[in-house]
C-alpha cells in the first residue's frame, strides 16, 4: 500500500514541476513586459512636460526621447511622435518589448500629455 502512495506522489511532482516552472516564467515575462509599458510611459510624460515648459522643439524633443529609449532601454524598434498644438502637448511612443524566448514581442503604444500654455 505505501507503495502506490510513492509512486502516487511522484507522478504528481512529475507532472506539477514542468506546469510550475512554466507559470513561473510566463510571471516573470509579464513583468519585464510592464517595466518596458512603466519605462515608455514615464519617458512620454517627462517629454511632453519638458516641451510644455521649455522652447525646445517637438522635433528635437522626439530626437531626445529616441536617444533615451535607445541607449538605456530594452525597448525595440522605437519610435517617438512629439505633437504640440499650442495647448496641449502629446507624445507617443511606440516600440516592441522583447520576450525572454526569442519570438516572443510585446507591441507597446505608450501615451504621455501634458497642458501648456500658449506660446508666444
Amino acid at each position: 500500500m505505501t507503495g502506490c502512495r510513492g509512486a502516487a506522489s511522484s507522478l504528481v511532482m512529475v507532472v506539477l514541476t514542468p506546469s510550475m516552472v512554466v507559470l513561473a516564467l510566463v510571471a516573470v515575462q509579464a513583468a519585464l513586459w510592464n517595466h518596458a509599458r512603466t519605462e515608455a510611459r514615464i519617458i512620454a510624460q517627462e517629454t511632453a512636460a519638458l516641451v510644455a515648459r521649455t522652447p525646445i522643439l517637438p522635433g528635437d524633443a522626439e530626437r531626445l526621447a529616441l536617444d533615451l529609449l535607445s541607449t538605456q532601454g530594452d525597448l525595440e524598434a522605437v519610435e517617438v511622435r512629439v505633437s504640440d498644438d499650442g495647448m496641449t502637448v502629446v507624445v507617443v511612443i511606440s516600440a516592441r518589448a522583447p520576450g525572454m524566448i526569442r519570438g516572443t514581442t510585446a507591441p507597446l503604444d505608450v501615451r504621455g500629455t501634458a497642458a501648456s500654455e500658449p506660446r508666444r
